[in-house]
């Protein structure tokens, strides 16, 4: 189970590095995506465009030291049920949003963002239940870190490309269609 752990926690620093990296890049971008939330109160959105990015940064941190493991899958999962409400929320008031999660983007939310948050938040309690269980412990074989480092970036590049890969499953554009 500590490979499985180890996969969850390299893909969930690398998913949150790229995410708060993308928003401090260009965080009028974010802070601008923040509008489109009506749940959220004006007053809130202002500090939420630095809070998030740094949430983001502390829980990869907290992920990446080996003593503070537990810690940080902890606060990922509780970070990550915000990240799945979200766009819920959205969804549910049958709002149209945005997602700069990682950067300017012209995709609406939709249950595709829905479903990579939940993977996220799966990724993140398992690393949970695992770390309560059995510690912070680094697993000692090579094949298994090996399998662990492949599947943590197949999962991180799943998540990162949510729109390109949700727009291969889309009914294609005729020709005739571009110009209107």
């Amino acid at each position: 189970m500590l490979y499985v752990s180890l996969a969850c926690r390299l893909a969930l620093v690398a998913v949150m590095t790229l995410a708060a990296v993308s928003k401090l890049r260009s965080p009028g971008v974010f802070a601008a995506s923040l509008e489109g939330f009506d749940f959220i109160p004006a007053r809130l959105r202002s500090p939420l465009a630095v809070l998030v990015p740094v949430a983001e940064l502390l829980i990869a941190l907290l992920l990446a030291v080996p003593p503070t493991v537990t810690i940080g899958f902890v606060l990922a999962t509780l970070f990550c049920c915000g990240l799945t409400a979200v766009p819920i929320l959205v969804l549910v008031r049958g709002k149209t949003v945005k997602c700069a999660c990682f950067g300017a983007s012209e995709v609406p939310m939709s249950g595709w963002h829905v479903a990579r948050n939940a993977v996220l938040l799966a990724a993140a309690g398992l690393g949970t239940l695992v770390a309560l269980r059995l510690g912070d412990g680094v697993p000692a074989h090579a094949p298994g870190i090996a399998l662990a480092v492949v599947a943590a970036g197949l999962l991180t590049t799943l998540i990162v490309f949510v729109d390109d890969i949700a727009a291969l499953f889309e009914s294609p554009v005729a020709v005739g269609d571009l110009g209107r």
